[in-house]
């Protein structure tokens, strides 16, 4: 194992180095070549759902053999860095891996665990990253439907297995959390960061990797992906964790796939990564040429990503965590090269302006105003994380526990009521997403909580009939400023004419007069658009007069005015 072959290299430097970086005492083409049979071993195994059809098929193991030769050499995987992390960011992340081997292998005892847990890495994005047709293959194994993705065979698991069965002897160091979403893109995966609606008991990320390309590539509207979406998504992962000032790293990651493109996204993803200081990966930059000249050539085409589309096979999603973990191997050892020949004999800093000090959006003009507006924009997340740690102290919460419980998460949260259907969080069911509703519904004609985790069609609560209508009464539990309504747009028949309205009122507790005690506004939400492709779509609006306070009651009427199909995947009501 790499533990084995370079852990007595690390040298001895007062613990300003840390331990891990014995793992990365060697050049990376080195230890690409080094591992070689570890790295083509942990991105295959245990990551199907028919093992059977996998262990001992020769002519899979030369596929995979073949698919590494020639497309993932390191000369080759290189070319897929677009922008190194910052030095400070990888040494932090350095020691948090460095804690948790320690901790597994001195078997610490229970009640420090929380002190070291493991590396946590969030993926958002969507079908692609969730794992559609991730096992479709040119070699005859048996796979799921087109339309049945599964998170087992998925890139992101093939990531954890990379780095805890090569590096690590197979103990848990490195968790990936996967809570990619059909039909989101960079919109939506904000709308998750920001409103934090994860799976019970989530362990704050220190590394988000957005992989939001195929959807974000299909918005007609270029300048609103990218000075809005990605510039959103970017500040909603940074808000994560207020009070660190380098975590979480954010990676820009573009994998490889087929889709005729409105905007160009690996250029978007460039300038992303470069004006904010971020991780810039691109799976595209290694296959893309071999592809493009090979286009006609099926068989050849399909060696390589399993299948052409926007949904690559089981090719692509090998070679996509063999392109990400091959970017981190090369930033850990920059970092621990970096630290072996500093003369430092204090802890490294690094005088780059910090990732997450960088303003808000992009500035392509007015530079004058640059410093200014970043000035602002570390003020205020200075505000909001004095206003976080009041929270945090108002609730008892020791700002010294590394992990926050279930509980503490929840008073913590920014929102009064939310919800997003996701197999990966609570309402990962129909079942589950009807049982979230049933909190706060007062009535229902029309409406159903319905589908399915990953085929379709997938779950959310859906209107089939005109008129449909629902009610919701919401007890205020904090400032409640806006109201999110993440909803499908699509090009189907069925989504034409569809508009649904949405009356809100607020009912002021203890208020005077009868005109004081009702505030009311009327809102539309439309389910069609002519983009040939199925979408989520969050629409924020402000709540009437300022919002609701503490103790109010927020009354919400939905009714589809127009048509007679819409689905609703998620709401939220929420202080920001």
């Amino acid at each position: 194992s790499a533990r084995s072959a370079s852990a007595s290299s690390a040298p001895a430097t007062k613990g300003l180095i840390p331990s891990v970086c014995g793992k990365f005492s060697t050049p990376v083409p080195i230890f690409w070549k080094q591992f070689e049979s570890e790295i083509k071993e942990a991105a295959v195994k245990d990551l199907t759902r028919f093992p059977e059809e996998q262990n001992n098929n020769t002519q899979f193991t030369e596929w995979i053999d073949e698919l590494f030769q020639d497309h993932y050499q390191s000369y080759q995987v290189q070319r897929s860095a677009i922008h190194p992390p910052g030095l400070e960011v990888m040494m932090k992340i350095l020691e948090i891996i460095s804690k948790r081997i320690n901790y597994l292998r001195h078997n610490i005892s229970v009640s420090v665990l929380a002190a070291a847990p493991p590396l946590h890495i969030l993926v958002m994005g969507g079908s692609l990253p969730a794992g559609t047709s991730c096992g479709v293959n040119h070699i005859g194994l048996k796979k799921l439907k087109w339309s049945h993705g599964y998170v087992e065979c998925a890139w992101p698991a093939r990531l954890q297995h990379l780095f805890n069965r090569v590096l690590f002897n197979e103990e848990e160091v490195v968790k990936v959390s996967n809570l990619a979403l059909g039909g989101s893109n960079s919109e939506v995966g904000k709308v998750l960061l920001e409103y934090q609606l994860f799976p019970d008991s989530f362990q704050p990320p220190d590394i988000v990797i957005w992989s939001h390309a195929a959807n974000d590539s299909k918005e007609k509207d270029t300048e609103r992906v990218f000075f809005e979406s990605i510039p959103g998504f970017v500040n909603a992962a940074h808000n994560l964790r207020l009070c660190d000032d380098h975590l979480p790293l954010v990676v820009m990651n573009e994998e490889f796939f087929v889709f005729d493109q409105s905007i160009d996204m690996s250029g978007a993803l460039y300038k992303a990564s470069i004006w904010f200081g971020l991780m810039g990966i691109s799976q595209r930059n290694i296959i893309s040429h071999k592809i493009f000249a090979n286009f006609d050539n099926d068989d050849y085409v399909n060696r390589i990503i399993g299948q052409k589309g926007i949904h690559p096979g089981m090719g692509g999603h090998i070679g996509a965590s063999w392109t990400i973990f091959y970017n981190f191997i090369s930033a850990f050892t920059d970092a621990c090269d970096y630290a072996r020949i500093s003369s430092s004999q204090t802890p490294i800093k690094s005088n780059d302006v910090k990732a997450k000090h960088i303003g808000p959006a992009y500035k392509e003009n007015d530079y004058g105003e640059i410093s200014s507006e970043w000035k602002i924009h570390q003020d205020k997340i200075h505000e909001m994380c004095l206003s976080e740690e009041a929270l945090q102290a108002s609730s008892s919460i020791n700002s010294t526990t590394a992990t926050i419980s279930s509980n503490q998460q929840k008073q913590l949260s920014p929102c009064t009521y939310a919800f997003m259907a996701n197999r990966m969080t609570s309402e990962n069911t129909a079942a589950a997403v009807g049982k979230k509703l049933n909190e706060v519904l007062t009535s229902n004609t029309g409406w159903n909580a319905e589908g399915f985790p990953i085929k379709q069609p997938r779950m959310g609560f859906y209107a089939k009939e005109t008129n449909a209508h629902f009610s919701l009464k919401i007890d205020v539990l904090m400032e409640t400023k806006y109201m999110t309504i993440m909803s499908m747009k699509s090009y189907g028949d069925n989504f034409k004419e569809t508009n649904l309205e949405v009356d809100v009122t607020i009912q002021r507790k203890g208020a005077s007069t009868s005109a004081d005690a009702m505030k009311s506004s009327k809102y539309e939400v439309t389910g069609y658009h002519e983009t040939k492709t199925s979408i989520h779509v969050p629409h924020k609006f402000a709540l009437p007069d300022g919002g609701a306070k503490k103790g109010d009651i927020i009354v919400v009427n939905f009714r589809l005015v127009s048509g007679s199909y819409f689905k609703i995947a998620g709401l939220a009501f929420c202080r920001h």
